[in-house]
Order: structure tokens, then C-alpha cells, then sequence
């Protein structure tokens, strides 16, 4: 299937779009068992580390995981055990997916 130059001119305008209305993450931090961001727009959001994917668990648990932030505010990323995370799908899994189904 071929991608037409409409079909990526769309995708980008979406994806400016999207920036422009959807909050960025400004801080993240591990405290306890939580996994805190902090929002441009204000907003604080704690995921437990118990609905976060094994790897990010099993590293919290011992220790030695950090976290950055990337993607203009919209990436997790742990460079010890090479895992990133979609900000945007994490919180939307937390609060209306499988993660809070699971909580």
C-alpha cells in the first residue's frame, strides 16, 4: 500500500494538532512505589509501579532505574534497562484501560 503525500501532510497536521492541545510532561520521578509525572499545565499524575511493564518493575524493585524525559514532554525513557514508555498511552491505560482494570 502506498502512502500518499496527502495521507502524510494529514498525519503531520494531526500531530501538530495534538501537540498543541495535549499536556508534556516536565518532570518524572520513582517515589516508593509510584511512578510520578508532573505536567506543564499543572498536573500530577501517579502511576503505581505495579501496573508499569515487568522490566520497569523488577528495576524499581532493586534500585537502579531512572527516568528521563523525551520526545517533547511525551516519552518516558529508563537507559538502564533500555525501556521507553508513550506518556499519553501510559496514562490512558492507567485510568481508563487494562492497568486500571487490573488495580
Amino acid at each position: 500500500m502506498a502512502i500518499s503525500d496527502e495521507s502524510i501532510k494529514l498525519a503531520l497536521e494531526h500531530g501538530r494538532h495534538l501537540d498543541a492541545i495535549q499536556p508534556r510532561a516536565i518532570s518524572a520521578r520513582f517515589v516508593k512505589d509510584r511512578l510520578i509525572l508532573e505536567f506543564d499545565n499543572g498536573a500530577e499524575v501517579a502511576v503505581p509501579v505495579a501496573l508499569l511493564p515487568p522490566s520497569v518493575r523488577q528495576a524499581q524493585a532493586k534500585g537502579f532505574v531512572s527516568v528521563q524525559i523525551e520526545g517533547a514532554g511525551h516519552d518516558l525513557y529508563m537507559p538502564e534497562i533500555d525501556e521507553g514508555l508513550y506518556i499519553p498511552d501510559l496514562c490512558a491505560r492507567a485510568t481508563f484501560g487494562e492497568l486500571a482494570a487490573a488495580a
